[in-house]
């Protein structure tokens, strides 16, 4: 098994465990609560967006294991979607880093893991899906 192959197989694991634990989000967030406070529109819209990335996450995860050798070469539109998605884990890693900082008072012990837990596995996403590119271009 090659390199690229085995990244691909990777992010797909990982793509669908993100659409598990988006699944898992009205319960560990407290959403039942929270959502009260805010009007029906804006929690529509949430919910749209959560719904289409959890979809999104499953798509991704499903298309990683049914089209690893494709993917893993990277060649036509295969460069593009590895690429693409690669970026936005990229951003995702960002965001988490600079957007959802931790404050500097005192944080609990299971929201700084979970923080440190997410910004490694956005990053393993990223890297998964960034190698068989980078093995296509240098290839």
């Amino acid at each position: 098994m090659t390199i690229p192959t085995t990244c691909i197989i990777i992010g797909g694991i990982l793509s669908l465990l993100m659409a598990v634990f988006h699944c898992r989000f009205y319960k560990i967030f407290n959403w039942d609560r929270e959502f009260k406070r805010i009007s029906s529109s804006n929690k529509k819209v949430f919910y749209s967006i959560h719904i289409a990335l959890t979809f999104l996450f499953f798509a991704f995860g499903f298309l990683s294991l049914a089209y690893i050798n494709e993917l893993s070469r990277c060649t036509g539109i295969a460069f593009g979607i590895t690429s693409v998605y690669s970026l936005f884990w990229l951003w995702r890693t960002l965001w988490q880093i600079v957007y959802f900082k931790l404050p500097k008072t005192r944080v609990p012990q299971n929201m700084r893991f979970r923080h440190y837990i997410l910004i490694v596995t956005f990053a393993m996403l990223f890297t998964s899906y960034l190698i068989p590119a980078v093995f296509k271009l240098l290839g």
